[in-house]
């Protein structure tokens, strides 16, 4: 078994491991396993610049391969360069990724570039306790287990809600300032969400939808809040509009990274203008916004058989005005035009979205449909959507939640348990 640590401490942390295990995975390693990912204080040595004391994302993957050690770091070395490592830098200066063999099997490498086992092995105990977690039979101090300050996983990726209304259906009101949008969109990326999600209409049954003007109104000045942060690339932000016009401004002025469209339905211009911005897109099945109790899919079939046929008009559509395929995210659209009944079996079959090859996003966040087995108001069914969410994670890329510390602790202490995740 060979141990690979990954540590980011500037920018996108968790996005830059993400990345890194994606790349890991397709080139390089075989029966691949992932750590959770710890937050620890910055090694530095005296005289350091203070710039350089940023906290540290660790974690180590552990896996197979047919490389020799010398191939494998080159490897290394290659992935490191891609996420946005110089080629030359000064030791102990913060940096987007770094990747290192810790161990190999029994095996002893000394040569000028490769040490094996790591030297510095014994003086990480955050390393050697993420070894201890996927390895029981690893020997290790057991006085240093509380190495770290937070905790975190990769998968689920969630995706956290910044409602910036008076009228959402569980917290409508509750971030409708330019200050309390703001903050919460930065606390939500630090609870470990990988997208945060701002938006300014409330699609909930029976809303009325406010004019253009009026959407933007609230989100400009949020989005100039976030822009220091969006420039970084330390926040990935998605933005809730389905408004062409919204969407012009907002990519003209702002580096978004996602759209998320609850139509599923704009047209040609607009979607070129995101695909030229390089922004990924989600698309959701509804049948209007905002929805309405009456007019939800036939009850005679399959609630899943007329979202496939839709989804997959959409997605070859998009594909051939050159959206890559990790670029279109589907949302089947829970709670927009289908039943607490159709709710709960697209829930409970999710196999049958992923044969399209798309993304899958789930926003099941204290819906109405919990109603159907619940009495809990909806801002108190974060119970509920993280049950389902435990149950659902499998078969899902992205969670959008409102409440994303819980969802990281619950599926942090899945992990630690299961002893990492493939």
């Amino acid at each position: 078994m060979i141990y690979i640590s990954l540590g980011s401490n500037i920018g996108n942390r968790l996005n830059y491991l993400s990345n890194a295990v994606d790349l890991l995975k397709k080139r390089y390693l075989k029966n691949m396993r992932c750590s959770i990912v710890l937050e620890t204080e910055c090694l530095l040595p005296p005289g350091a610049l203070k710039e350089w004391n940023k906290p540290f994302l660790n974690m180590i993957v552990a896996g197979t391969s047919d490389l020799t050690p010398a191939l494998l770091l080159e490897g290394l070395h290659q992935i490191e360069r891609e996420i946005g490592k110089p080629l030359s830098y000064e030791r102990w200066s913060p940096r987007v990724i770094d990747l290192d063999i810790l161990m190999w099997r029994d095996m002893i490498v000394e040569t000028s570039t490769l040490t094996i086992p790591h030297p510095e092995l014994k003086n990480r105990p955050f390393l050697t306790h993420l070894i201890a977690m996927m390895d029981i039979s690893y020997k290790r101090d057991l006085t240093k287990q509380r190495c770290f300050s937070k905790s975190y996983t990769l998968a689920p990726q969630l995706v956290g809600i910044v409602n910036i209304t008076h009228d959402s259906f569980s917290d409508g009101g509750v971030y409708n300032t330019v200050d309390k949008a703001t903050q919460h969109a930065l606390k939500l990326s630090e609870e470990g969400a990988h997208v945060v999600e701002i938006g300014a209409q409330s699609t909930k049954p029976g809303v009325s939808l406010q004019c253009e003007e009026e959407e933007y109104e609230r989100l400009e000045p949020v989005l100039k809040n976030l822009k220091p942060f969006l420039e970084k690339k330390t926040l990935l932000l998605s933005v809730d509009t389905f408004r062409p016009a919204l969407i012009r401004k907002i990519l003209k002025n702002y580096p978004i990274s996602w759209i998320n469209d609850v139509t599923g339905n704009l047209d040609d211009d607009i979607l070129q203008l995101i695909l030229d911005h390089q922004c990924s897109l989600v698309i959701m099945h509804s049948l209007g916004i905002p929805p309405q109790h009456d007019n939800i899919l036939p009850q005679t079939q399959s609630p899943l058989l007329p979202i496939l046929k839709w989804a997959k008009r959409k997605i070859d559509h998009l594909q051939e005005m050159g959206f890559k395929q990790e670029k279109i995210i589907l949302d089947p659209g829970i709670g927009y035009g289908k039943s607490a009944y159709q709710n709960l079996e697209i829930l409970r079959d999710l196999d049958a979205l992923k044969e399209l090859g798309v993304p899958l996003l789930m926003g099941h966040s204290r819906k109405l449909y919990t109603e159907s087995f619940s009495m809990e108001t909806a801002q108190n069914r974060d119970i509920e959507t993280l049950a389902i969410s435990g149950l659902i994670a499998k078969n899902i890329d992205y969670l959008r939640v409102h409440n994303v510390r819980d969802h990281m602790r619950f599926f942090v202490a899945q992990q630690a348990l299961k002893g990492g995740i493939a």
